[in-house]
């Protein structure tokens, strides 16, 4: 077939092989502007923009984390003006919504930004309503390595209601010296991550925040860095597992600038700064679909030591007084989370969860050991569920 094309080639007069020629060009030119229009077809297909949408509900049996000293007192009405809630437990709805959108700036390498909004109000005890906001960037370097930018920001968080040794020195223990601990904190984030050996993700991240309390507790405001890993490995092809390390410095302003002179460690306020270790282990399991419907089971524990590294005294006025909260305190810190998500279906998502917290506090003092132990133990339940609605277009 070839020497017969050839051949004929041969006998072609010169208008007769440029119009051969033209013709494989047309041919050519039409062929190409199909490929040019598959691809802007499938550019069209590709979609952009993500927005989700959620509503969670959960049960909390201890919204203020009180522990069974200050759980018996508020059951028995006493320590008047201490108490700000109407109940120890309460429902809380959690409505989320989240956008982003993905696109390409750096050749064919993707791009994500994305903004998100939660809202966690309390059915009964809306002194507990708190709202947060953050935004994020994410950048591939190629399919599987990228790094992430993030700013998240909570307005105000209530924590509960304390003392206030001030105002006690003035009006004595009455109960209007009982004033709200609250703060508003800004986190800066950036973790980079790849994954190597095909199922192995390494991921490394730095945190920085930023606390400021309330007028009453300008002490308390402080600094804190995060450094960390994890590791996300496939052990089955239905089963993961994620296991991480987070070493935190908090620094405390540990002055609210009442009295002139003072400075850290030589006040008569409280210093919270502390130092943290934090392990975490997690598991996912993939189940066997049931009625076509994608299933999995995820199970977390994690472990947390947090010891406080104010002296043993502070410097008054009158000379040395001990800090007794933070004094050679050492908080032991346990969290367990158990969930089921469900796949209902292509955008629409079911979860049921139980988390589980306990704080067990002690200090190197004996002096103040027993004394902490009672003011900061405390253990907290909550189950819940929470639907999700994913919209790509």
């Amino acid at each position: 077939m070839l020497l017969v094309v050839i051949k004929y080639l041969g006998r072609m007069t010169k208008a007769g092989l440029i119009v051969f020629i033209a013709i494989l060009l047309i041919f050519n030119h039409n062929s190409a502007a199909q490929d040019k229009e598959k691809e802007k077809e499938k550019k069209k297909k590709e979609k952009h923009f993500e927005a989700k949408v959620g509503l969670g509900s959960f049960y909390d049996d201890n919204i203020l984390k009180y522990s069974d000293k200050y759980l018996e007192r508020f059951m028995n009405n006493e320590d008047q003006g201490r108490f700000h809630i109407k109940t120890y437990d309460d429902l809380v709805v959690n409505p989320s919504l989240s956008f982003a959108y993905n696109f390409t700036v750096f050749g064919k390498q993707k791009s994500k930004i994305s903004a998100d909004y939660s809202l966690s109000n309390y059915i009964i005890n809306d002194v507990k309503n708190w709202q947060s906001f953050s935004i994020g960037y994410q950048q591939f370097f190629y399919k599987k390595a990228s790094f992430r930018l993030s700013y998240s920001y909570i307005p105000d968080f209530y924590v509960r209601h304390f003392r206030d040794a001030d105002l006690v020195e003035f009006l004595g223990y009455i109960p209007e010296t009982f004033v709200p601990y609250s703060f508003s904190k800004d986190n800066y984030g950036i973790w980079i991550q790849n994954t190597f050996f095909k199922n192995t993700r390494v991921r490394l991240l730095l945190n920085y925040a930023l606390y400021f309390h309330n007028q009453h507790y300008a002490e308390y405001n402080c600094e804190n860095f995060t450094y960390g890993f994890s590791v996300l490995q496939k052990v089955h092809k239905k089963v993961s597992v994620e296991a991480g390390y987070e070493y935190s410095t908090s620094d405390a302003k540990g002055y609210d600038g009442y009295q002139p002179g003072e400075r850290k460690g030589f006040s008569d306020d409280a210093n919270a700064t502390y130092e943290d270790d934090a392990f975490a282990l997690s598991c996912t399991w993939q189940l066997p679909k049931v009625l076509k419907l994608s299933h999995e089971v995820d199970a977390g524990l994690g472990y947390e030591l947090r010891y406080y590294t104010t002296n043993d005294f502070i410097h008054t006025v009158d000379g040395l007084e001990m800090d007794e909260e933070h004094a050679g305190r050492v908080d032991n810190n346990i969290n367990l989370v158990l969930a089921y998500n469900v796949q209902l279906k292509k955008n629409f998502d079911l979860s049921l969860f139980y988390k589980y917290y306990w704080r067990d506090s002690r200090t190197t003092s004996e002096v103040n050991s027993e004394y902490v132990s009672e003011e900061k133990d405390y253990s907290q339940n909550q189950v819940g569920l929470k639907i999700s609605y994913t919209l790509k277009f």
